[in-house]
């Protein structure tokens, strides 16, 4: 994530880093919030004593049995409903009611409580298509009154910010937490499910996740095979309750915002860019999420496609709602809680500003499984117009092999590869290498394709036909360059390791640095990572513009026309 807006000036001292410790993403300890005196480990110590005492007290486990059988387990955790005379908990649908129960009336319900009391519930309300339910008990003199879950608490969103997961077992009644990182993303829809990396049993499914103040951020839902759980969020829960009528929110701007949020939800933020015939024939040309023209990703090898798909991501950064710039990246590297992408920093920069970027930017990256997760500019180079973006989490990727010895020759049969950021669509256009021509853009160390792309294909890989990396590519309205693997390969080389942040991070923004730029007699600054003045390269990006129609295409509109039928939109 990026902060302030500032210029870089070239031949300026080297700023110092102040490294700060990341939040821990493997999620390890498990512990028990019981009364006993054993000491927690270190996740749970950053619980306050306050929050630790809450939560004893108001997360329950719900088993249903069938006579005396014990069918399913879930975990509950109280909330202050509209109903005076009952205490409610919120808790998992799925997970408490057997979908293939034939009599379902025959099913008990039983509550085990804090104090060791186990009680018998009925289901108040079943949310099915969401898989969350609200679960009554008659009031308990020793638990009524206790301490509720507040729904409508407003929380500012943090990246990467540390959770617990809390449950509590039915049969032994302890009370088990488990800590790890939310890799929610800003952008999400309200109906989407999200992920953390708390690794909780299945007794689990149905309590609260929560921030390491206590606040409510969703419900768990489900376990996946990658060693994360997913949970519904908190502003879902909430709308539904409060439409239902089951809860009453304290702070009526709480549920004004989860309805503003939903309407903005209904809203595109980028129109599509493709030909309108009813405007005499006219087409936009440089939107962000055009495809290419000619796609023949359908085409690839089946082998080329399956790894292109598991190594290429799109990227967009945002003001607010509105999205700043979209592109697409690869990954180069990744282990067990980190993973890094090569994209252009046309991300992040002022088009046409040789060392400006917008830091007042937040950056989500899709992955090739559809989820969407925060990015964290890590470094960049201006010159070269080249950034790595982090991830945190594991997402098991496969990673792009670059070669310095990918030699790039005349007539090189070449694929370049792009993808769209809103539907996470891939696309490939094919062409060849042109030796010898230069590119207009200012790095003169870039090479020319006649791969036709758009904007979306900007930090996309070029790969030639057996799916080698061959280079990065980037835009022109009349041709495509990009720079060579050899080239990105020494970038690298000069700083071992400049692009592992998997455990630090650095403060006001200070872990972003430049990449060793050209120096003034065509050289390479190995060791600098300032700019030098009169060296620097702007990169200019043209602007979304409509073309007029030609004569093939008004050709076309006049018969779709005549037929009483339109060109797609």
């Amino acid at each position: 994530m990026v902060k302030n807006k500032r210029r870089l000036k070239g031949g300026g001292k080297n700023r110092p880093y102040k490294r700060v410790r990341r939040p821990g993403l493997d999620g390890t300890s498990v512990v028990r919030l019981g009364s006993s005196s054993e000491s927690s480990p270190d996740g749970l110590s950053e619980l306050s004593e306050q929050v630790a005492s809450r939560l004893r007290s108001s997360v329950v486990s719900l088993a249903s049995f069938h006579g005396e059988t014990m069918l399913l387990q879930c975990t509950g955790i109280c909330i202050k409903s509209s109903c005076t005379n009952a205490t409610s908990f919120l808790t998992s649908s799925s997970n408490l009611i057997p979908p293939t129960c034939p009599e379902k009336d025959s099913l008990t319900i039983k509550v085990h409580l804090p104090n060791d009391q186990t009680v018998i519930g009925w289901l108040e309300f079943n949310k099915t298509c969401n898989d969350f339910a609200v679960v009554n008990i008659e009031n308990v003199h020793d638990f009524h009154g206790t301490t509720h879950l507040n729904l409508d608490h407003e929380m500012q969103f943090k990246p990467y910010r540390k959770v617990v997961a809390i449950w509590r077992c039915f049969r032994s009644g302890l009370l088990m937490a488990k800590t790890g990182v939310d890799l929610a993303f800003p952008s999400a829809r309200i109906y989407q499910t999200m992920l953390s990396t708390c690794q909780i049993d299945k007794a689990g499914i149905g309590g609260p996740l929560l921030d390491f103040n206590g606040n409510f951020v969703g419900m768990n839902c489900s376990r996946t095979k990658r060693k994360k759980t997913a949970y519904l969020q908190r502003d879902l829960i909430l709308q539904c309750l409060v439409n239902y009528g089951i809860v009453k929110v304290r702070v009526e701007e709480g549920v004004d915002g989860v309805r503003e949020r939903i309407r903005r939800e209904m809203q595109e933020l980028c129109a599509p860019c493709y030909f309108y015939p009813r405007g005499g024939g006219r087409r936009m040309i440089n939107c962000l999420e055009a495809e290419f023209d000619g796609d023949i990703w359908s085409e690839l090898d089946k082998d080329i496609a399956s790894k292109m798909s598991r190594s290429v991501v799109s990227l967009a950064s945002f003001t607010g709602p509105a999205k700043f710039f979209a592109c697409t990246g690869v990954f180069i590297k990744c282990n067990s809680c980190s993973a890094t992408i090569l994209t252009s920093a046309s991300l992040v920069r002022v088009s046409g500003e040789a060392l400006m970027i917008n830091d007042k930017l937040r950056i989500e990256v899709c992955l090739p499984n559809k989820f969407r997760v925060v990015g964290i500019l890590s470094c960049y180079n201006l010159n070269y117009n080249v950034a790595l973006v982090d991830i945190m989490g594991y997402w098991s990727p496969r990673v792009i092999e670059i070669c310095q010895q990918m030699p790039v020759t005349s007539c090189m049969n070449v694929i370049s590869v792009g993808c769209l950021f809103e539907h996470r669509k891939l696309m490939a256009a094919k062409g060849e290498v042109l030796i010898g021509k230069q590119s207009e853009l200012d790095c003169q160390e870039l090479c020319i394709s006649t791969c036709k792309i758009t904007k979306a294909g900007i930090g996309g890989p070029l790969i030639d036909i057996t799916g080698n990396f061959v280079g990065i590519n980037f835009y022109h309205e009349e041709e495509t360059p990009f720079l060579p693997s050899d080239v990105i390969q020494r970038l690298l080389d000069f700083d071992k390791g400049w692009y592992i942040f998997s455990d630090t991070s650095a403060e006001g923004g200070e872990n972003r640095r430049l990449l060793p730029g050209p120096c003034p007699n065509g050289g390479t600054a190995k060791y600098t990572d300032t700019v030098v003045e009169g060296c620097e390269n702007r990169w200019p990006l043209p602007k979304p513009r409509v073309l007029g129609a030609t004569l093939a295409e008004l050709g076309l509109e006049l018969i779709n026309r005549s037929h009483g039928s339109d060109v797609e939109d």
